[in-house]
């Protein structure tokens, strides 16, 4: 909580020097300490010289619209013109390529990631030939099948990827949006660290990833979100499971001593993973982290997923007496935030585990 406070009053002191402006990016990736440092920022805002500009995709849900401070843009798809100039930059200047910019910019309806990835997918797959600027076409535009959708290229791309690649992309991510090294090597033990890093190479190359860090480790990214959800969506059931599985174990035995900093992480690996016991356990310390910094809604909502949890084990005494402790627990967060009958609900049905 001091950590928080500090940063928030950094922030604040520096827009007393100067204006100061603040970025930040993908905000649906958010974790909770930094959205607890934007929140508490957002509400400073009036009586600082601070512009804030943040990014994030439709998923994400905040309490700001009200805010008469607050002003939302909505990024709209590229004109047919600024398509057009993307284009341009993508292929290059060639005339006879005007009618393919025409079908694209008509097909992607101007959004540039897809404009990005039907151009790479044709490029890959041979109809596009040449260097980046300068391509030409090596058929007919007329025999083309353009994908119809973003996902649609994405998924067939994927495909395309070599065995090892492809499995070591759906590794990553399972991982999260950030990939270390470390939990990619880890979960690849089929592969050798060269054959890793020549992956991982590849997949650079693809596009697909990009190194977001390098010191004190290296740790890899994806380019885009939608690039992330459909590689995760690609694995089967099975194979996603024992990957959170493996990543859960992997944590626990790399990282003993910082647990407490990636509980979340940890919770999500078990939960995913269907460990139920153990993420019953992290979410019930993430729930009591959160109760100890105030953050009640944070800590009702953990304590709620580790009763979830515990409903899929069998329900010996020591499941039972788990239960009760847990629904204590949520009480005691539920209470301050004004929910008496949720409260009474967890207290009622404590009690008939007790008595039972």
């Amino acid at each position: 909580q001091e950590v928080l406070q500090a940063v928030h009053r950094l922030l604040l002191r520096e827009s007393q020097v100067q204006p100061l402006l603040l970025v930040l990016e993908d905000l649906h990736w958010i974790d909770h300490e930094t959205q607890s440092i934007l929140d508490g920022l957002v509400e400073s805002l009036p009586a600082a010289q601070i512009l804030l500009l943040l990014n994030y995709r439709p998923e994400y849900r905040h309490d700001w619209a009200a805010k008469t401070y607050y002003r939302q843009l909505n990024i709209a798809p590229l004109p047919p013109e600024t398509a057009k100039e993307l284009l341009d930059e993508l292929l290059g200047g060639n005339g006879s390529l005007a009618p393919l910019k025409e079908l694209l910019i008509e097909r992607t309806e101007g959004n540039p990631f897809f404009l990005e990835e039907s151009v790479r997918t044709m490029a890959e797959t041979g109809v596009l030939m040449g260097e980046p600027g300068a391509r030409h076409l090596a058929r007919p535009i007329d025999t083309l099948q353009l994908p119809s959708t973003t996902r649609a290229i994405l998924e067939a791309r994927i495909d395309r990827l070599a065995t090892e690649d492809k499995r070591l992309l759906q590794a990553a991510a399972v991982i999260g949006k950030n990939a270390p090294f470390a939990l990619l090597s880890a979960v690849t033990e089929d592969l050798s660290l060269d054959q890793l890093r020549t992956g991982l190479a590849r997949l650079q190359t693809a596009e697909f990833l990009y190194e977001t860090r390098l010191f004190p480790d290296i740790e890899y990214a994806f380019k885009h979100a939608l690039t992330h959800d459909v590689a995760y969506e690609g694995l089967l059931h099975e194979r996603r499971i024992a990957l959170h599985r493996l990543i859960l174990e992997a944590m626990e035995r790399n990282d003993a001593d910082h647990q407490s900093e990636q509980l979340d992480q940890l919770a999500y690996h078990a939960m995913r993973g269907e460990v139920w016991a153990r993420a019953a356990t992290y979410l019930r310390r993430m729930g009591s982290k959160a109760e100890e910094r105030g953050v009640l809604r944070e800590a009702v909502a953990c304590f709620e997923q580790a009763l979830s949890a515990l409903e899929r084990l069998p329900a010996d005494r020591d499941i039972i007496e788990w239960s009760i402790d847990l629904r204590f627990d949520l009480q005691g967060a539920l209470y301050p935030l004004g929910s008496t009958e949720r409260t009474l609900e967890h207290l009622q049905v404590a009690e008939r585990q007790a008595k039972a």
